[in-house]
């Protein structure tokens, strides 16, 4: 069997590990004093019950602990019972008959999930230290032309303008940011579409410092009478679009100027778009840039294997995801938040026991790795 196929089985059977979750065993004769169970879950719960489910908060609490150390501390006003519980797989009840009354709980927890729960707090936390989102809006609906360039010098006499600028507001201050409405030239009439137009508007966003460009854009529903509503999020890190939700407006033209209506119809749109921005940034996906990782040299699925768990523990940077082997070559992505002058070093400065590495950079966002004796 070739080493391509041999990556190939051990990608599979490595992603159906990873799916079963961390292993956990806990056990108890007695009820944990958890601090943030509330009185009436307290009442309302039989003692075994009540034990099960402060078992499961233990095991989360405890993989919580182990995995922030000391930082442990600004979580764990977070975790409860209710927390807990969607953070675990499965779980198998074992009773023990020494001390008496003893439960053992073992099973698996979603450590990936929580991974990314950390993240989405720790942005919250860091608020306008990271987060500085560009506000922009448009328009192309007759009788209500908006350009970009207008959405903070009309946002006095534009209703609309006023209650986009409302809501999005309301979406970031859930990361405690906030939103500076574009006050300049832009030579965009429209979200951008393709790379040309996306540079032309980081360039814009980085005349501000801007890390997120927010665009709302109002456009006529085609074919029918109704306004459509598109919320677009680009990221200036990996200078991308990260995500857009929209859905049509079923308003009709009068009541364009009732603040109520306008409100109750672009909330599903507003509710899906904080949706997609935790995920993004839980996910971390915001910050991270893809980079092409290309592993050469390798004579033997065994040194492989060794190098794929050396980048796995990470310095700065994602897992390394398998994509493709030809030869001696492998070739994986990764993501990192740093540059790739940084990332580099962080991996030259990484090597597998008894080897050593020679890291060459390809372009912007390619490296080789290559390990010899």
């Amino acid at each position: 069997m070739n080493l391509s196929k041999f990556i190939f089985i051990f990608f599979i059977v490595t992603q159906m590990v990873w799916a079963e979750g961390v292993p956990f065993t806990v056990s108890s004769s007695s009820l944990i004093k958890n601090p943030n169970t509330s009185a009436e879950q307290a009442q309302n719960s039989d003692p075994e019950s009540t034990l099960i489910s402060d078992l499961k908060y233990l095991a989360v609490a405890n993989w919580l602990e182990t995995y922030l150390g000391q930082r442990f501390t600004q979580f764990d006003k977070y975790i409860t019972p209710d927390f807990a519980e969607k953070y675990i797989f499965d779980y198998k009840l074992n009773r023990q008959a020494q001390p008496a009354g003893t439960l053992e709980l073992v099973g698996h927890l979603d450590g990936d999930s929580l991974k990314k729960w950390i993240r989405l707090i720790d942005s919250r936390s860091r608020g306008s230290n990271q987060i500085r989102p560009l506000f922009i809006v448009s328009s192309s609906l007759p009788g209500l032309i908006i350009l970009p360039s207008e959405t903070a010098s009309r946002s006095k006499d534009s209703l609309i303008i006023q209650i986009l600028n409302q809501m999005t507001q309301e979406k970031l201050r859930k990361l405690n940011a906030g939103i500076t409405p574009l006050d300049g030239p832009c030579s965009l009439e429209a979200p951008p579409k393709n790379n040309s137009e996306i540079q032309t508007l980081i360039s814009i966003a980085n005349r501000g410092n801007e890390t997120l460009v927010v665009w709302a854009a109002l456009t006529a529903c085609p074919g029918c009478t109704s306004t459509r509503l598109d919320l677009f999020l680009y990221n200036t890190y990996s200078q991308n679009l990260t995500f857009v939700v929209g859905d049509d407006l079923i308003l009709p033209a009068r009541e364009l100027g009732n603040p109520n209506s306008l409100r109750r119809v672009m909330t599903p749109v507003f509710l899906a778009f904080q949706t997609e921005l935790e995920n993004a940034f839980s996910e971390d996906t915001l910050k991270e840039m893809p980079f092409k990782l290309i592993i050469d040299n390798i004579d033997s699925f065994r040194l492989l294997k060794l190098a794929e768990t050396g980048l796995s523990r990470g310095n700065g940077f994602s897992a390394p995801i398998f994509k493709k082997a030809a030869g001696k070559t492998a070739e994986y992505e990764i993501k990192s938040a740093l540059s790739i002058e940084e990332l580099t070093q962080r991996i030259e400065a990484s090597p597998l026991v008894g080897f050593k590495n020679q890291v060459t950079r390809v372009d912007g966002s390619t490296l080789v790795v290559r390990y010899f004796k």
